[in-house]
């Protein structure tokens, strides 16, 4: 019979894009998996989303980014400095392990510097330990990023634009159970290769109007980074993972495609179950698939 430490515990803390929205804070997931507690990309909010979520801001050590666009790490600031306040929602009690793409040494090395002012006044203070403000970078390419405790979490590069390359999509393992999940990405056979197998596969997708693309140009721009609705059910269909859902939806204003006319889209090419996700909703992945909203309080 399967136990709780079986199950991996996926919390989606943000779903949505840059563009600002109470409902839909910056990219930010939390896997936890037995023992270990490692956190996916930290977008905008993502420290008020953890404790919306009953995380301490120090819950997790370790943070993976999948890229460099700002919604999906501008949020690591708060969780570096905030997270070393020795009290009960913070106390990360140790460095912060950063994993990301050739590049993430400049973060840790700007980090280090921007950090200095709020560092010097509360090491004054006897209140932190200044390593506790450090990131400690680790640069990963495709492949095992973490293994540890059972819990491994593999890198699948994606196809993101020609500008922004490196980017990942990540395959998380714990208990013969996997969550898969896109980030950003074009339709990408390497993802559809590397999600066999999953119970979970959760896909961002992107969707415009024909009258808004003629009327904004530069929306195109963004759509071009990422998966039509007609792309996803494709991905989908040969996957066949036991739940699909979307996220990071990219349906801009003025005149944003509807929902339903998005998963219309998808249902012409694929004919299973999909979810919509939203900021806080818990996914458990043990001897049936629970999908928590919120406000029914996930967290034990």
């Amino acid at each position: 019979m399967a136990t709780q430490r079986d199950t991996l515990r996926v919390t989606l803390l943000g779903t949505g894009i840059p563009n600002p929205h109470i409902n839909a804070f910056g990219t930010a997931t939390m896997i936890e998996a037995g023992d270990e507690r490692v956190m996916i990309d930290c977008g905008r909010g993502a420290v008020v989303r953890m404790a919306q979520a009953g995380f301490p801001i120090g819950f997790t050590d370790t943070l993976i980014l999948s890229h460099f666009h700002s919604d999906h790490y501008s949020g690591l600031f708060d969780l570096l400095m905030t997270g070393t306040i020795q009290q009960p929602f913070a106390h990360r009690g140790g460095p912060l392990q950063l994993y990301g793409p050739p590049g993430v040494e400049k973060i840790a090395e700007g980090a280090w510097l921007a950090t200095e002012p709020d560092r010097a006044i509360r090491v004054a203070d006897s209140e932190i330990d200044p390593e506790h403000m450090r990131i400690v970078p680790h640069v990963y390419g495709e492949g095992v990023v973490f293994d540890r405790g059972g819990l491994r979490i593999i890198a699948i590069e994606v196809d993101h634009g020609a500008f922004i390359r490196p980017a990942y999509a990540f395959r998380i393992e714990y208990a013969g159970h996997v969550f898969v999940h896109s980030h950003d990405t074009r339709f990408n056979e390497n993802l559809i290769a590397q999600a066999q197998g999953a119970d979970v596969l959760v896909h961002e997708v992107a969707a415009a109007r024909p009258e808004t693309l003629a009327r904004y140009p530069r929306v195109k721009v963004a759509i071009d980074h990422h998966a039509t609705p007609t792309d996803v059910g494709r991905v989908f269909a040969r996957v066949q993972p036991r739940l699909a859902m979307l996220t990071h939806l990219v349906l801009l204003p003025p005149d944003p495609m509807p929902i339903g006319a998005v998963m219309a889209e998808i249902a012409e090419q694929y004919d299973g179950t999909v979810i919509v996700a939203e900021d806080l909703m818990t996914i458990e992945i043990g001897r049936n698939i629970s999908v928590i909203p919120h406000h029914y309080g996930a967290r034990p």
